[in-house]
């Protein structure tokens, strides 16, 4: 079974490759840290990447350059998945992919997302990791263009597909064809938002939409999951 794992890294030590079940993996690093101060015994590739939109940036980024040749199944995580929350789910992930050899995205469900975060907006948001902490010290958002949630929502999406899948922490993975069924220049106009800096509220705006993002999942298989 292929599967590629793709890390975005800050200024995160990845010592988690280490342990059980994760020394199993081979991984992918796009770091964007101004170091490459971490463990890398099981990295087998390293790409420097500007610091901007988060991991949210990096995944999109990954996505435009391998469009042609990704994996069949891709996990996409950040490098902060030390987080107790995170890295149940990471483990939770590779499990499901390793019983049912699919791609899955383990995710909340509510009735309609973009009536749930309607009128979401976020001005402070400061990083659970304590490494990243020591480097971006400030928790200021730059606001959103299109602000709050539903603007930026209907700006890229049709808001009559019903979306009823979301998640926190952008981890998940996906069958390629599920990538594949949009055009480059689908992700390509998503990126754009992303390039502008570092701490911007438009990663928390794509963080509750990556489903819709890839809607619809016909090949990635979406488990229920309550964080």
């Amino acid at each position: 079974m292929e599967i590629e794992i793709i890390v975005s890294r800050y200024n995160e030590d990845l010592a988690w490759t280490l342990m059980e079940p994760f020394c199993n993996y081979k991984y992918t690093v796009y770091n964007k840290g101004i170091n490459e101060n971490f463990e890398k015994k099981h990295v087998v590739n390293i790409i420097p990447l500007d610091n901007v939109g988060k991991e949210a940036h990096t995944y999109l980024y990954h996505i435009i350059q391998n469009y042609d040749k990704l994996s069949h199944i891709t996990l996409f995580i950040p490098a902060s998945i030390n987080v107790h929350c995170k890295i149940y789910k990471v483990i939770n992930t590779l499990q499901k992919i390793k019983e049912t050899s699919e791609a899955c995205f383990l995710a909340e469900y509510h009735d309609n997302i973009y009536e749930l975060f309607k009128n979401f907006e976020i001005d402070y948001w400061l990083g659970t990791n304590r490494n990243n902490q020591q480097i971006n010290t400030s928790g200021n958002l730059e606001p959103c263009s299109l602000r709050p949630f539903h603007k930026w929502y209907e700006h890229f999406f049709d808001k009559d597909n019903i979306i009823s899948w979301w998640s926190y922490n952008s981890i998940f993975s996906l069958d390629k064809r599920d990538i594949l069924q949009h055009p480059k220049e689908r992700y390509m106009k998503l990126i754009e938002g992303l390039e502008k800096g570092n701490n911007l509220e438009e990663v928390h705006y794509i963080e509750r939409a990556w489903v819709a993002v890839f809607y619809p999942l016909k090949f990635s298989k979406i488990y229920y999951y309550k964080q």
